[in-house]
């Protein structure tokens, strides 16, 4: 006995503390399933529901005009052709209220999403169905462990806050984070990927004709967003945002994924569309002069073509320099600009970083705490040459003052798990081309979209807007919930007999 426990060696024991781990999350997942089932009973025995349930609501408003009309108008902009309505474009619509509604709306319409399917999940329990097959909670262990792990970093952040208050919430914001990546994972594995993005393209369209209204309006922005050379030849538009950086960031992070899908799809009228799409939402970026988003998409456009054709490289770099050509000057003066620390902007970064970096010494492996308020209370005496500032200007930066070391190296964990993984998955999905495009299209653009989220970031804290961090933390789900399907659907392909296994 005692050879075979020696050549088990190291190996055994690794294999059982990974075998303990997902006996341990796989335990997690049962006790989320079984709140839902409670959850699932009690409002099953509520009065209220039940009441509910008995109105013929569902008579009224198929039997109304003003329902059918709007209805018909809304779907055709918010479903793709040959798909119905889903649970998936409800959370795309949830997605796309933070363009328009305050983060408070956008919360709450996202937890009464969550009630909702809480419940709809837990009606299979009851009729005798396994509670971990019905609720669809089977997150990869690889990426349901970095998940767990970043969240305990983010609790330690809170608790550990200078400013546990209001750390707090921002943790509940980081926990609405988590709850949206779940879901996107759930619902892109059952094949609603494009379900739940529509809805947020058509919302990110409609704010940008709002911004290009406003270019062409004679809207004047506040001084304060531009370099004093650029101030009387550039208006940065915001659309329905407070801010153009804002606005910018959630454009980048819909544009990839207008043009992933218009190349994809072969539907006439989904085509037309998502063309309208795509220019609404490529102008609108233009005119928010944000350099960093322009960047931003400029790879995000380079890892969409290497994913699905390299020789678009060179069609990009063509469009590159004949735009540059065909633009009027004060925007390859503007883009040009970045690259210098003259311009007043980028020297305002340069202060804040120095100031980030005098935080870190002190607070390397601790952490502030979380969110942009610890930051503001520890800033102001690590301040270079009185320069004010609500974040850091830098994503890394913020994340790895409010996280610690450590925390952010969780974070770094957790986002490199779910871009292995559905990297991973798509270069190994058989065809080329088109063929190929069609079952990773929207994996491709949501890693793309936050590729260049996170290009941005180097220089801008793009996660500041609750709003803009959803989306993020949507496409990260999507993301890797469509790489789940194409795994599931390899393994069925290739099913080796049990003698083909033994070989």
């Amino acid at each position: 006995m005692r050879p075979v426990k020696v050549c088990a060696g190291s190996g055994s024991s690794a294999n059982g503390a990974h075998s303990l781990a997902e006996s341990l999350l796989g335990r997690l997942r049962d006790a989320a399933v079984g709140i839902l089932f409670w959850f699932g009973r009690a409002l099953d025995s509520s009065a209220i529901v039940g009441a509910i349930s008995r109105m013929p609501i569902s008579v009224w408003v198929r039997n109304s005009l003003v329902a059918r009309f709007f209805g018909g108008f809304l779907k055709f902009f918010i479903v793709p052709s040959g798909h119905t309505v889903t649970e998936g474009t409800f959370l795309g619509i949830v997605l796309a209220l933070g363009a328009f509604a305050p983060t408070e709306i956008q919360m709450l319409g996202l937890a009464a999403l969550v009630l909702v399917l809480a419940w709809m999940r837990s009606k299979p329990i009851s009729s005798g169905e396994s509670p971990r097959n019905s609720a669809g909670l089977h997150l990869p262990f690889r990426v349901f462990l970095p998940f767990l792990v970043l969240f305990l970093f983010l609790l330690g952040a809170t608790v550990s806050s200078v400013v546990p208050a209001r750390s707090l919430k921002n943790f509940v914001l980081w926990c609405f984070g988590g709850l949206v990546f779940v879901l996107a994972f759930v619902m892109a594995s059952r094949g609603a990927d494009e379900s739940v993005v529509w809805p947020f393209l058509a919302g990110t369209a409609l704010s940008s004709l709002v911004g290009i209204y406003q270019h062409f309006s004679g809207w004047q922005p506040p001084r304060s967003w531009l370099d004093e050379k650029f101030e009387e030849e550039i208006v940065r538009v915001v659309g329905t945002f407070q801010n153009p950086n804002y606005f910018a960031e959630m454009l980048g992070l819909a544009l990839p994924l207008t043009l992933a899908l218009l190349i994809r799809q072969k539907n006439l009228r989904d085509r037309a569309v998502l063309l309208v799409f795509a220019f609404v939402q490529g102008v609108a970026l233009v005119f928010t002069w944000s350099r960093g988003s322009w960047l931003g998409f400029i790879a995000s456009f380079g890892i969409m073509a290497i994913m699905f054709d390299k020789r678009l490289l060179i069609l990009g770099l063509a469009v590159a320099v004949a735009g540059a050509a065909l633009a009027p000057p004060v925007l390859v003066q503007r883009l040009l600009s970045s690259f210098t620390v003259n311009d007043s902007s980028n020297s305002y970064r340069v202060s804040i970083w120095r100031g980030s970096i005098a935080i870190l010494r002190k607070y390397l492996f601790r952490g502030v705490g979380l969110g942009a308020e610890a930051f503001s209370e520890m800033y102001p005496e690590h301040m270079i040459i009185q320069t004010p500032a609500l974040h850091s200007h830098s994503v890394y930066f913020q994340m790895l003052i409010e996280l610690g070391l450590l925390g952010f190296l969780a974070l770094l964990w957790f986002l490199g798990a779910n871009v292995w993984y559905s990297l991973w998955t798509a270069f190994r999905v058989p065809g080329q081309g088109w063929g190929k495009w069609t079952k990773i299209a929207v994996l491709s653009g949501c890693l793309a979209a936050v590729a260049g989220n996170m290009l941005h970031g180097v220089i801008e804290h793009t996660w500041y807007n609750p709003q803009v961090m959803l989306v993020v933390w949507a496409w990260l789900g999507v993301a890797s919930g469509v790489a789940a399907k194409e795994r599931t659907l390899q393994r069925s392909r290739v099913a080796p007999s049990s003698e083909e296994r033994v070989g």
